[in-house]
């Protein structure tokens, strides 16, 4: 035992120990990989045994088979997985003769559909014409008296509508719900009238008049010209029908100056009433 000790206690003799414990290590590392590499090559071995490789057919054997003279083999070898698999049928012979023949039957068209009926499309009725034909200033029409026509409209309310001398209309009011207010804003046309300006809001430099009675021109839906009177409250009080020109549109607010400052009230609603 003490030699033993004695033998570690030598630092070089420490080194050769450990050294070959690590070449030991190595060694039967590559034992065991060496085992494991025969092993494996030894079941792929087998597995290659167990299946039996085809036989080759040599070329001379398959040249010399005669297609024409192969003898078929007996219904009777068939097995029964076969016949229950293909069932054979014989070809229907005529009476008329000795060839054979399989009968085909018809297969009958499905009948083209019916063409559908063809509806004429009636043609729209043409819009009725607008009551208002544009309206064309005439300085002799302005010198005779215009009228300030009140009626009651289709839905029951009370308007009125600015006429010159030679029947024309000029404006029409919104509807009111009694006749005293329709008069009212007869009233409130003239004195607008009296003091209202053009302005143009189809320009750029368009601005608003505040706080006073205006005649704004403007274009409508329909691409139109028409002005609306407005109060100094802002209110629409009066407008216009449609003009294709401007000229004519402005033209119109003179006319509907020309009325109201020289015109008579006619009262449709009393000869309805009648």
């Amino acid at each position: 035992m003490d030699a033993v000790i004695e033998f570690f206690k030598t630092g070089n003799n420490l080194w050769y120990v450990v050294g070959g414990v690590a070449a030991l290590i190595v060694v039967i590392a590559a034992a065991v990989a060496i085992a494991a590499a025969k092993k494996k090559k030894k079941e792929a071995g087998e597995a290659d045994e167990a299946v039996p490789a085809a036989p080759a057919v040599p070329d001379e054997d398959l040249a010399e088979i005669d297609v024409d003279n192969m003898e078929l083999t007996p219904e009777s070898e068939i097995s029964e997985a076969a016949n229950a698999n293909f069932t054979m049928r014989l070809p229907v012979k005529y009476n008329s003769s000795d060839v054979d023949s399989v009968v085909v039957k018809p297969v009958k068209k499905a009948p083209k559909p019916e063409p559908k009926p063809v509806v004429e499309t009636q043609p729209e009725p043409a819009e009725k014409p607008s009551s208002f034909r544009e309206h064309v200033y005439s300085a002799e029409a302005a010198k005779r008296p215009g009228t300030v026509q009140i009626y009651i409209d289709n839905g029951g309310k009370y308007r009125f509508r600015f006429k010159t001398s030679n029947g024309e209309t000029v404006g029409h009011s919104q509807g009111y719900t009694t006749k005293s207010a329709c008069r009212s804003g007869i009233k409130a046309v003239v004195k607008a009238v009296a003091e209202a300006k053009v302005v143009d809001s189809t320009k750029e430099d368009f601005a608003p008049q505040i706080g006073k009675a205006s005649f704004v021109v403007y274009r409508d839906r329909e691409n139109k010209f028409r002005f609306r009177l407005t109060a100094s409250n802002t209110s629409n009080i009066l407008a216009s029908q449609g003009y294709t020109s401007k000229a004519n549109c402005i033209n119109g607010t003179k006319s509907v100056t020309n009325v109201a400052l020289f015109h008579n009230v006619t009262d449709d609603t009393l000869k309805s009433a009648k």
